[in-house]
């Protein structure tokens, strides 16, 4: 509580700091031809990159003669390596924000100072993004302004509040001038991709019955640790056991994951390729897959993004926020007074995790099979 009070201490003056001394004045972008350098910034979490890509899509069209960068972190940087809507990626530690290291942001301060960007387009809603995109003294910066956070953007874009995570990206889009509304989430396989996911796909265990994707880990990400999100280990044991009788099963996970899903492994005698494929070799499995089964979790976004029927444990993270995007999906959760807790990346302290935990595994196995029974009478 007291490190949460003292955070909130040094924005309530980091705000009327930046107010005073930047002065910010808004000023609507100019024309699209006219826009020759674009920045975006957007780091951290897999998810919240795929959440972003609609809105990185509509950009590109937007200003489809501008050389767009895109400073991302080294966790999501293997997603951009055949990104289409971008002309240059820089990939950076995260801890280098996370840990605010004054040295190496001031060091990438100027370098992207020395660029002559036209337009920033700031993916974040911290107040640290907003003083740094304005500190590289791009003229024109676009971002969203969360109770004031978006002090120093020219072009501020309102909150709304209780809106899917891509709509929310997608109004910088449209304070860009984009039209329309958000499309899928979009991830481009590379030669190298293709080739580890055939080489994958040829595992005589990938290659018999209907094919489940399970990732029971997640909620890891460089910026926070979230494994409240996460199912019970021993419910995913016991689920596994019931939809093997029917189905192919196979682990997936980050590095983060490797633990745990190996001990789900040795307890269910099923493949495990966690830590052994690419972000878009993964991409690429999941377009086989008959669905994905997993946590609020990277996975389950990549597995959106590639069409597949997403099957999701959903506690302290709402669904309606950051669920699966355009495709069939079913959420499971037990409702509770509390759910959901999670609000802008804070956990309340919480002993008893009712809204995960209640959900059986002969609930989840009965209510998988109904599922995807549902899209088979579809086909």
């Amino acid at each position: 509580m007291r490190r949460n009070g003292l955070k909130k201490a040094l924005r309530t003056a980091a705000l009327a700091a930046g107010k005073t001394v930047l002065r910010p004045r808004e000023a609507p972008l100019p024309p699209a031809g006219e826009v020759r350098k674009i920045l975006i910034i957007k780091l951290w979490a897999i998810g919240e990159y795929l959440m972003a890509t609609p809105a990185f899509v509509a950009i590109r069209n937007l200003f489809p003669a501008a050389h767009i960068t895109l400073l991302t972190g080294v966790t999501a940087a293997p997603l951009t390596v055949a990104a289409p809507f971008f002309d240059r990626v820089w990939a950076v530690p995260e801890r280098t924000f996370v840990k605010r290291r004054l040295g190496k942001m001031g060091r990438l301060r100027r370098h992207i100072a020395k660029e002559g960007f036209d337009v920033v387009a700031t993916f974040h809603l911290a107040w640290e993004f907003t003083l740094f995109s304005a500190l590289t003294g791009i003229p024109h910066r676009v971002g969203i302004d969360r109770d004031g956070d978006g002090f120093a953007h020219t072009v501020k874009v309102p909150r709304v509040p209780r809106r899917h995570q891509v709509e929310e990206y997608f109004d910088l889009a449209r304070a860009c001038g984009a039209p329309g509304k958000p499309g899928p989430m979009v991830i481009v396989p590379g030669e190298e991709a293709k080739r580890e996911a055939a080489h994958l796909l040829a595992e005589p265990a990938l290659r018999g019955r209907s094919l489940l994707v399970v990732a029971p880990g997640g909620g890891v990400n460089p910026k926070t640790r979230m494994e409240a999100k996460r199912w019970p280990a021993a419910y995913y044991v016991e689920l596994i056991n019931i939809l093997k009788r029917s189905f192919d099963v196979a682990l997936v996970g980050g590095p983060s994951d490797v633990e745990l899903n190996a001990a789900v492994a040795a307890a269910t005698g099923v493949p495990d390729v966690t830590g052994k494929t690419s972000l878009p070799a993964l991409y690429l499995l999941l377009k086989r897959a008959t669905a994905f089964v997993g946590n609020d979790s990277a996975p389950m976004h990549v597995a959106a993004a590639a069409g597949a029927p997403t099957i999701t444990f959903f506690g302290p993270t709402d669904a309606k926020l950051n669920g699966p995007w355009r495709t069939p999906s079913l959420i499971l959760s037990y409702e509770t007074d509390c759910r959901p807790c999670y609000r802008d990346g804070y956990f309340p302290a919480c002993d008893d995790r009712r809204c995960l935990a209640s959900v059986t595994p002969d609930e989840a196995a009965s209510r998988v099979n109904d599922f995807l029974d549902s899209l088979r009478a579809r086909c």
